[in-house]
């Protein structure tokens, strides 16, 4: 499923105003008057200057053949008027009028029956890939000085992953025209997740027309978010990854942010169809975004008591919120040197 970045209540607020402009741009042009041929009449003249007190010249220099033709006063020209609104120029400032947002959650739906959980839904164990991305500050003779993580699927183990980064990685330094630099290396650890959920709870509550609108947890591909990454050069005087001739390469990789075991929770807003199966889901809040992927390959599994209207079957949206505790077991199955700046 495709879901829009940002918020739900922008993109109620975008469709108002998409609509509207639309409108604007589609409204039928008035006819056109029908061109007539520019005469000194209608175009504007300016007028001859006439002296104040003008002297009649004498009858023997008179010119008849330039004396200048009277000229019809030109009627006045009906000025058609417009069924509708012009179309907008470029520079024309729109005007709009937009009061509020709509009253009632476009999700909502008013049932007689909720949609209902099974009374103990399968949580799976299940293995799911995830990236993380980190930036690693390495000197001159390949010690790591720091570690940040950038964009992290488990953050239940960011202290670790840290700690193993500053305190068990090594590298060779970046080399820049044949000399060792110190840098910030950009590094994708791929990884292979397996999730184990253990007393987990689960309720699915109905979406109304009164329910306030929900903002969408962002997680989006990971090789979109590092296609559209913006960094900035360092200030500290250290070398950009992306200027060096040779980036610094892992040598040492004891990895302890192997394993997790404790709490989880996540909400999602799902759409179960009249049929009786999760056809959609939206993350609004997660403990990991590992979970993401997991939760959405294990309710697509699940069957679910559809919601009714007048004794129908009918799709709805819900609001699905899971809780409990979890385990997690890491593996890194690959680790990649970049060479664009994460910092």
């Amino acid at each position: 499923m495709r879901q829009p970045s940002g918020s739900l209540r922008t993109l109620a607020l975008a469709g108002m105003l998409t609509a509207a402009l639309a409108s604007a741009q589609t409204a039928p042009t008035p006819a056109q008057a029908p061109a007539e041929t520019p005469t000194p009449a209608i175009a504007p003249e300016t007028p001859t200057p006439t002296p104040a007190a003008a002297v009649p010249a004498p009858a023997a220099a008179a010119e008849p053949t330039s004396t200048p033709t009277p000229r019809p006063t030109p009627l006045p020209t009906a000025t058609p008027v417009p069924m509708s609104a012009p179309p907008m120029r470029l520079g024309d400032t729109p005007v709009m009028s937009i009061s509020r947002l709509p009253a009632d959650n476009p999700f909502g739906l008013a049932v007689d029956e909720p949609a209902a959980l099974a009374p103990k839904p399968p949580f799976a164990e299940t293995t799911v890939p995830a990236s993380l991305f980190a930036s690693v500050r390495v000197d001159a003779t390949g010690k790591v000085l720091a570690a940040k993580i950038v964009r992290d699927p488990i953050p239940s183990l960011a202290a670790e992953e840290k700690r193993s980064f500053e305190q068990r990685w090594a590298f060779d330094p970046a080399v820049k025209a044949g000399q060792p630099v110190e840098t910030w290396a950009s590094l994708r650890l791929d990884l292979q997740v397996e999730v184990h959920p253990r007393e987990e709870q689960a309720t699915l509550t109905p979406v109304t027309r009164t329910t306030a609108l929900a903002v969408p947890f962002q997680w989006g591909d990971d090789a979109r978010w590092y296609e559209t990454f913006k960094s900035a050069p360092p200030a500290d005087g250290t070398v950009p990854v992306d200027s060096v001739d040779t980036t610094p390469n892992p040598k040492r990789t004891k990895w302890g942010a192997d394993s997790y075991k404790g709490p989880f929770s996540c909400r999602f807003w799902v759409r179960v169809s009249a049929a009786g199966r999760i056809e959609k889901s939206i993350p609004i809040q997660v403990s990991d975004p590992v979970l993401i992927p997991y939760m959405r390959r294990t309710i697509s599994t699940w069957t679910v008591s559809p919601a009714r209207v007048k004794g129908q079957a009918v799709d709805s949206w819900n609001e699905l919120s899971v809780s409990g505790q979890v385990s997690y077991s890491i593996e890194i199955k690959q680790i990649n040197t970049l060479h664009k700046s994460l910092t």
